[in-house]
């Protein structure tokens, strides 16, 4: 159960980090060549694509183990 409630808290994170990073960077490179506001966009939506990946990677690994039963939910 901990392990459980670890990962979903650090996929918090990663989502959070993924998408500052992809903002901040396109930022970053939008100073350097003059293309504002272009590539925040671009960078924010890697972020965002980034933090879905997370997201649906955190879920496949629950369910993976939440998944070992018969198939009938648990009951």
């Amino acid at each position: 159960m901990w392990r459980i409630a670890g990962t979903t808290g650090a996929v918090g994170i990663e989502i959070a980090v993924a998408i500052a990073i992809g903002y901040f960077g396109g930022h970053y490179l939008d100073r350097k060549f003059g293309t504002q506001p272009w590539l925040s966009y671009v960078g924010m939506l890697f972020g965002v694509g980034a933090a879905i990946k997370a997201l649906v990677r955190v879920t496949r690994q629950y369910r993976r183990g939440e998944g070992g039963g018969n198939g009938d939910g648990g009951t």
